[in-house]
């Protein structure tokens, strides 16, 4: 018992440190340092939807596309059952081996404030479903196209299995195979074809059935905005 709770003790040093850490080296983008539930949601959106979907029932984009994808359901709290284990894990992903491989460390991309905020959301997402999911819908980009929406929703959504350069070398890339993620600065698709295959996904058009459809999950707006972002960085 003492060793399990001394563990326990190391294991709550080692957070502490590495937040800590993380809030000296990033930057802040908020006003406002304190975490919050509405910054949760905020990073919820950007940074999980993709595995663990909108409703947090693990129907992301990947796990409902790609073959024995793990389950990434967050509404039946197996792991992570409180704020601090919800905290550990979003910092140093899978180094419990319980924790599936896919999930990856956010400890050194995301502030203090942000991976604070967001567990604090994805507890607030398993005791207040209604309030966690009307928080998500404030977080859709509306207003005019632009490049730099389409950064963000390409960093965000995309960066994965494209790589940070869009030359088709990202994370997943290692895994997807037959074909491999597409060179998007290589990339001379006419725009109805380009907003065809972001919305609709490769295989619904002939193309790689690794590239998910995104039609339910962008509005109209993140579409256009991520159609200029990826003609403004063709070669």
């Amino acid at each position: 018992m003492r060793k399990g709770m001394l563990r326990r003790g190391i294991l709550c040093s080692l957070l502490c440190l590495a937040t800590w850490a993380t809030s000296a080296l990033a930057v802040d983008t908020y006003d406002d340092p304190t975490p919050s539930v509405e910054t949760g949601a905020k990073v919820y959106a950007t940074r999980c939807v993709l595995c663990h979907g909108n409703k947090g029932m693990g129907e992301g984009v990947l796990p409902m596309r790609m073959k024995d994808y793990p389950s990434t359901m967050l509404l039946n709290p197996k792991l992570a059952n409180n704020h601090q284990e919800i905290l550990y894990v979003t910092v140093y992903g899978a180094v419990d081996k319980k924790v599936s491989t896919y999930m990856p460390p956010f400890g050194k991309e995301l502030s203090w404030t942000e991976l604070e905020s967001v567990a604090q959301f994805v507890h607030l997402m398993r005791n207040d479903k209604e309030k966690a999911y009307a928080l998500l819908q404030t977080q859709t980009p509306k207003g005019n196209a632009s490049k730099k929406v389409g950064r963000q929703i390409y960093s965000t959504r995309c960066v994965l299995c494209h790589g940070e350069f869009a030359e088709g070398d990202g994370r997943m890339s290692r895994m997807l195979k037959n074909p491999p993620p597409a060179d998007l600065t290589a990339s001379r698709l006419p725009d109805p074809y380009l907003k065809d295959i972001i919305m609709k996904g490769g295989e619904a058009v002939g193309r790689s059935k690794h590239m998910p459809p995104w039609g339910d999950q962008l509005s109209e707006t993140e579409i256009e905005s991520l159609m200029v972002f990826l003609k403004s960085i063709r070669d």
